[in-house]
């Protein structure tokens, strides 16, 4: 692990007043905001995606696009409600917009190493690959009541702070579009991760950003699931949200039938024909549709016409993205940076990847031990 006792640890210590903390000014060192492409910026809401209330119900299991409704519990009431239930904020309970929510806490520490494993990626794979980071909010962000939103760093302040110190690769920044749609329902409530519609807008910028063609959100058909719980539920066990339980939607593109996938060991040796997404789970297990695993490398040969070739090194948020793509990009690559056995940087060069995007979860942007998986796997 030369390269961070030797490389790494310096930088760090050069940045280490640059990311302290996150309440104060957005640009550091008078840079504006270089690799923030995308901040600042309107983007179009969907076509066929109406404007909705806390009120809205859905009554059908199955909708083909175009969509024509959307369940949304995501605006707050006017109490305030919350506790705290072994670490995690529970807010609202006993109304349909209860939800749970990760805290969310941030260092200039891990800020700094984050910069530091995502440029030097950059400089090892070279400059034939563009790099790029998307640092996905966690649902705390939009939906905190007021009176503690106070009590956390801002994950937009964060997330610019380290876009902004990218020498190498380039920040993909998706919090404006989800805060501008935050009424929609882009976070589950009883789950850690986001739904696939904040993954669609987020998947939006992304291709403005890598420049390459993106299918308007009416081609997709979509299905919804209700009744859904989540981890929040099943792992962490609190019960006041089986009151109000979520509806998952997930979409299928267009051109799901001619994509070609294939699953891979965490080795890249053995691989067998696989499904893009798993209808056939159970309900509790809705998230997990895309892909169906994270222990896998898995490739999607699409008919996308263009060279483009997409190497996404992620955590479980990541998964999400994939479906929105496959228009996208000729050939995709999902790797989970937790299970992940052959050197990262050969791999991108072995498959010929043209674009490789950390999509990272806060959970993961703010963890050494996650950000160091970035650094570990450059050597395998």
């Amino acid at each position: 692990m030369c390269y961070r006792k030797c490389k790494l640890i310096p930088f760090i210590a050069a940045l280490a007043v640059m990311l302290s903390g996150c309440a104060g000014a957005e640009t550091i060192s008078g840079r504006e905001d270089r690799n923030v492409t995308a901040a600042g910026t309107t983007t179009p809401q969907p076509e066929n995606i109406p404007e909705t209330s806390a009120e809205t119900t859905a009554e059908t299991t199955t909708t083909t696009a175009p969509v024509t409704t959307l369940v949304t519990t995501s605006e707050p009431p006017e109490n305030d409600t919350y506790e705290m239930i072994d670490g995690f904020i529970v807010a609202y309970e006993g109304m349909p917009q209860v939800r749970a929510m990760e805290p969310y806490y941030f260092s200039g520490e891990t800020g700094e190493y984050l910069v530091s494993c995502i440029d030097g990626y950059a400089d090892s794979v070279g400059e034939q690959t563009k790099v790029w980071l998307m640092m996905i909010p966690s649902s705390q962000e939009f939906y905190t009541p007021e009176n503690i939103a106070g009590e956390y760093p801002s994950q937009l302040k964060c997330t610019k702070k380290v876009y902004n110190r990218l020498e190498k690769a380039e920040g993909v920044f998706v919090n404006d579009i989800l805060e501008e749609h935050k009424a929609e329902y882009l976070y589950s409530r009883s789950d850690y991760h986001w739904l696939p519609l904040a993954a669609f807008y987020s998947a939006r910028i992304f291709a403005e950003q890598a420049g390459v063609p993106f299918a308007g959100f009416d081609t997709y058909e979509a299905v919804e699931r209700e009744g859904y719980l989540g981890a929040f539920y099943s792992v962490n066990n609190i019960r006041s949200l089986e009151e109000f339980p979520d509806t998952f939607t997930y979409y299928k593109p267009a051109n799901l039938d001619k994509c070609k996938c294939t699953m891979f060991n965490t080795w890249f040796s053995v691989g067998d024909e696989a499904e893009l997404i798993r209808e056939d789970y159970a309900l509790g297990d809705s998230y997990q549709m895309v892909i169906g695993t994270d222990d896998c490398i898995f490739e999607v040969d699409t008919d996308a016409d263009n060279d483009r070739v997409l190497v996404i090194f992620k955590d479980s948020f990541g998964n999400a993205l994939l479906p929105f793509l496959t228009t996208s990009f000729s050939k995709i690559y999902v790797c989970d940076n937790r299970y992940f056995n052959v050197n990262s940087v050969d791999f991108a060069k072995t498959v010929g990847a043209t674009d490789v995007l950390f999509a990272l979860g806060s959970a993961s942007t703010t963890d050494g031990n996650k950000i160091g998986l970035i650094e570990q796997n450059m050597y395998n």
